[in-house]
């Protein structure tokens, strides 16, 4: 890369296209937020020439970016994955590299994985800003490194529209304008729109800058036009305050008080700005800090505070107030009463956070320490903070009591399908104190005696070892049949976190459609006790006795399957691997949801979790997004429960026959889909075209699928067959 002289020289003439450079020519192949189809287009006009690329904005994940190339003739798309608030990116399994200009460079140099080597570009555009690690310095850094007040006005004037292009270093000219404490030229920027908080290589803010340079009037320049004070420092997590305490400027820590910013925000280390002033000794900035006052809210509890309010009612009240961005309230939580839960929504989807106390303070997860749930929900109206939303909307008090009636067809056939479930009675040992969690607290397993435990014979092969039939004596003497998963000694180490996280995904799972996790033995072997669901996996029975099913059977199983994963989905979980052999048949009309091996719980502030370890992965039953960006969730999981349907109807055929995975997404590309099985139900037909959408977001929800079976009349019959057949057994 050249390197112009940054020094002090006459600038040239004013030229709107003097930013544009050899390395802006060489990095141009951006082309925007386009489609597939598009990106599809643009390379096959370019010649479809192995290894022609481009990349473009993804139109499913914002934040993202998707490469685009051309690989046997054939196009291939893949997901740029961001990492953090700065410009770090990821492809699959390879490294995550800082910008991504940098990022291509490493896939032009050979295809570390990829199918191809990165060739030719299809031109386009130089990247966003905001994506790239470095720039090059152009007229509007140099003006305002020197202080040119005049020329960078008259470059504004002109149209100048690379305002957060960045220099060598990564810094825009907010940056440079903050670190000089230009104040003028600040305000310039700033009024037309600059970035004040974009990071610059080293993962630092403006704001950041003027901080640790003790410049308060740019401080104050930079919050009076939104700088956000709560941005932390890629390496430390420093906030500004952080750096005005270690340092001891008083007259940039007062100013970043009287602006409201938190007095006591946490590093990466748990560090408040006061014990970092008490290190460096800087007794005034102690003094500051220790008698400082938080000014009083303006948002009282009596608009937000509900003292008897479950999660079940909080949900209701904000489904009747129509679900909007920013809606919250705060309760008591019903577990633990001396506990308190934010609830928020985003995006039509209700959040909840566990309100934390550290001696008089309160705080959610790793947010600052704010003096009264008042000030907390101050603070996170004023800014986001790491919730998905700003706190907008309350919803007061006084209408917890109102009865928000059920769907009363929905109630009758969930009723319908729970009396199919036969009513297990599982005796447990006494429960273990509640284990707190950051989001909705739930019990421990139990921890069950290695001597209370009689292993049997295996039934079968798990993920981490072997699945053996059991008894278990529990503390009332009554003897239980069981599962028992173990775990291999060989597998400890490579596998005890993911043994773990299958425990903690199905701790607090209780649904008559949903395998039951009854406890964990620590052994030695290491094992997971679950209920025993004696018949066996449904694919199984599929093969096995297909002339003892009929039509109404599936149906059911569908309809069963479909209820047990609207229950995860309202949980959270994204099972992702969903499929017949992940079926368990407790009897011939009970269907429960097993295999949680490969689930996780989705991430708060997020409706869908990426990949970012290998590991089996079942194609054929994945969406397209989970082949090409290893990104799941309950919409994933829907494709796979049209998968699962098409393994019903067709009696366990093998989706896709003798297809490779690489055919399989050759096929999904080309828009085809599995042929519908014969004599199947022209309603069936219709729910697997739904569940087999290319776009996430027009495949049905589980709660809707489950609705269908309830609300449908043509099924009416069906649960009256099943209901007086199990009258008359």
């Amino acid at each position: 890369m050249d390197v112009e002289d940054t020094q002090a020289q006459p600038l040239p003439p004013l030229n709107k296209s003097a930013s544009r450079n050899s390395m802006d020519e060489c990095i141009s192949w951006f082309h925007g937020k386009i489609t597939r189809d598009a990106a599809e287009h643009i390379l096959d006009v370019g010649g479809s020439s192995e290894g022609l690329f481009l990349i473009r904005e993804s139109t499913s994940s914002p934040g993202d970016y998707v490469l685009s190339l051309i690989h046997n003739k054939s196009p291939i798309h893949y997901q740029i994955r961001r990492h953090g608030e700065d410009a770090f990116f990821s492809i699959d399994d390879g490294p995550i590299v800082h910008g991504l200009e940098m990022l291509i460079t490493y896939y032009q140099e050979n295809a570390q994985g990829l199918s191809t080597k990165l060739n030719e570009m299809c031109k386009g555009q130089p990247p966003p800003p905001d994506s790239r690690r470095h720039g090059r310095t152009n007229l509007l850094h140099r003006a305002t490194k020197e202080g040119e007040v005049t020329v960078v006005r008259e470059l504004l004037k002109s149209g100048y529209h690379n305002l957060d292009a960045k220099n060598q270093e990564g810094q825009t000219a907010v940056h440079l304008a903050s670190i000089m404490g230009f104040n003028d030229i600040l305000d310039l920027l700033l009024v037309v729109g600059a970035n004040p908080n974009i990071r610059d290589g080293s993962g630092l803010t403006p704001l950041h800058y003027a901080s640790k340079n003790n410049e308060p009037e740019t401080v104050a320049v930079l919050l009076r036009h939104k700088a956000n004070p709560q941005l932390r420092a890629t390496e430390s997590g420093w906030v500004p305050l952080h750096y005005a305490a270690f340092l001891g400027y008083t007259e940039v820590l007062n100013v970043l008080l009287e602006m409201k910013c938190p007095c006591h925000p946490r590093s990466n280390y748990n560090e408040t700005p006061l014990d970092l002033a008490k290190k460096n000794k800087h007794k005034e900035c102690i003094s500051i800090l220790e008698n400082y006052v938080a000014a009083p809210p303006t948002s009282s509890r009596s608009e937000w505070f509900h003292e008897d309010l479950d999660r079940e009612k909080a949900m209701s009240l904000f489904r009747s107030e129509g679900l909007k961005d920013g809606m919250f309230l705060v309760r008591r939580s019903s577990r633990r009463k001396d506990i308190y839960v934010l609830s928020v929504v985003h995006n039509s989807h209700p959040f909840n956070y566990e309100i934390q106390r550290k001696e008089t303070f309160y705080f959610i997860d790793d947010g600052p320490y704010l003096d009264s749930l008042d000030h907390l929900v101050e603070h996170y109206s004023n800014m986001a903070d790491g919730l998905p939303t700003n706190l907008v909307q309350p919803i007061p008090p006084g209408t917890e009591s109102l009865d928000i009636p059920s769907n009363s067809k929905d109630k009758d056939v969930e009723n319908l399908i729970y009396n199919n479930v036969a009513a297990n009675v599982v005796y447990r040992e006494k429960k273990t104190p509640p284990k707190v969690r950051k989001i909705d607290p739930i019990s421990r397993p139990n921890l069950i005696r290695r001597e209370s435990l009689k292993l049997g014979d295996s039934i079968g092969e798990g993920e981490f070892g072997s699945v053996l039939c059991g008894k278990w004596l529990n503390l009332d003497n009554i003897e239980v049949n069981v599962a028992i998963k173990t775990m291999r000694d060989e597998q400890v180490q490579r596998c005890r976190e993911e043994f773990i996280r299958e425990v903690e995904v199905m701790v607090g799972l209780d649904h008559p459609c949903v395998v039951k996790l009854l406890g964990v033995c620590l052994g030695p072997p290491l094992m997971m006790v679950q209920e025993l669901v004696p018949m066996g996996s449904l694919f199984d029975y599929l093969l096995d006795f297909q002339d003892e099913i009929n039509v109404h059977d599936l149906i059911l199983w569908s309809a069963q399957i479909a209820w047990g994963m609207t229950y995860l989905e309202s949980k959270r979980f994204v099972h992702r691997d969903l499929a017949a052999r992940n079926i368990l048949l407790s009897s011939k009309t009970e269907a429960k949801i097993s295999d949680f091996g490969l689930s996780r719980a989705i991430g708060t502030g997020s409706e869908y979790y990426k990949a970012s370890t290998g590991g089996r992965w079942p194609v054929k039953w994945y969406a397209p997004e989970s082949i090409n960006y290893g990104t799941f969730s309950h919409a994933s999981d829907v494709w796979s429960y049209g998968i699962t349907l098409w393994e019903l109807f067709t009696y366990g055929d093998p989706p896709y026959g003798d297809m490779t995975g690489m055919q399989v997404i050759q096929l999904l590309e080309c828009n085809q889909r599995l042929s519908i099985p014969e004599d199947c139900p022209e309603k069936i037909q219709k729910v697997m075209s739904q569940c087999w959408q290319y776009n996430p977001e027009n495949r049905p929800t589980f709660k809707q699928l489950y609705s269908s079976f309830c609300t449908d009349v043509d099924y009416k019959p069906l649960w009256n067959f099943f209901k007086c057949e199990e009258e008359i057994l």
